[in-house]
């Protein structure tokens, strides 16, 4: 674990989006990171099995590569959850107040994804689909009409890799929005470099654009962001974090 003014970074330069891919693991000495009620989940759920592992490595790695814009301890660290929607505290977009940064995060039972910009308003998306899920299921009931129609001409053995990639991007477009719910990814079409949703009240009259990332085997990734992005910068440096 590292931290301190030597390592840090500033915050991407407009048209630039940095991006941590962090493999999910055990890692006892990230818990001192956590929060007093994260340390209380992690209790009920054990710090070596998945779901403790995939909680130490968010939370511990948010601190830890927030502390790097920031240039503060990343046990100083404390992101907020509110909704800019609704005011709710806990179900929202997290980020810091104040600061240069903004941020986004998803993860998969293997991978975290932290998605940082430094102009405007990012948001990410890591998935994977089993091999025994019913992808047509799956698009009929997420994709929009034309998205799927387009989706039914494709060849069967493409199918599967084409709807995890549409729905990485409705779901990194939903999560810069703060829509949630309110957004159903069948009404959020991806398949141009925009997502548009005309029939999704208060969507951004500026639809965010898209950006397909490289992602690990089985997986697709994307980001939403609410200006162009002319490069992506792929993070960590070996041993900076």
């Amino acid at each position: 674990m590292t931290s301190g003014l030597s390592l840090a970074l500033a915050a991407p330069a407009p048209g630039v989006c940095d991006v941590w891919l962090i493999p999910i693991r055990p890692r006892t000495a990230w818990i001192p990171l956590l929060s007093p009620p994260e340390r209380d989940r992690l209790t009920l759920l054990g710090a070596t099995t998945p779901s403790g592992a995939s909680l130490v490595t968010s939370r511990a790695a948010q601190r830890l590569v927030l502390a790097r814009y920031l240039g503060v301890p990343p046990e100083t660290v404390e992101a907020t959850r509110s909704c800019g929607r609704c005011g709710h505290p806990s179900h929202g977009r997290p980020h810091v107040p104040g600061a240069p940064v903004d941020y986004s995060v998803s993860h998969s039972e293997q991978w975290l994804l932290i998605a940082v910009v430094g102009s405007g308003r990012v948001g990410a998306d890591l998935d994977t689909v089993g091999p025994h899920r019913d992808v047509e299921g799956l698009a009929r009931g997420a994709l929009t009409s034309a998205e799927h129609h387009a989706h039914a001409r494709l060849p069967a053995e493409g199918r599967r890799a084409a709807f995890l990639t549409a729905w990485a991007r409705k779901e990194a477009a939903i999560k810069l929005t703060g829509h949630g719910l309110a957004a159903p990814p069948l009404l959020v079409d991806v398949r141009g470099p925009r997502a548009t949703a005309p029939g999704v009240p208060d969507w951004p009259a500026s639809a965010p654009y898209l950006t397909d990332l490289p992602a690990p085997p089985g997986h697709a990734a994307a980001v939403a962001t609410s200006a162009p992005l002319t490069d992506l910068h792929h993070r960590p440096e070996a041993g900076t974090l």
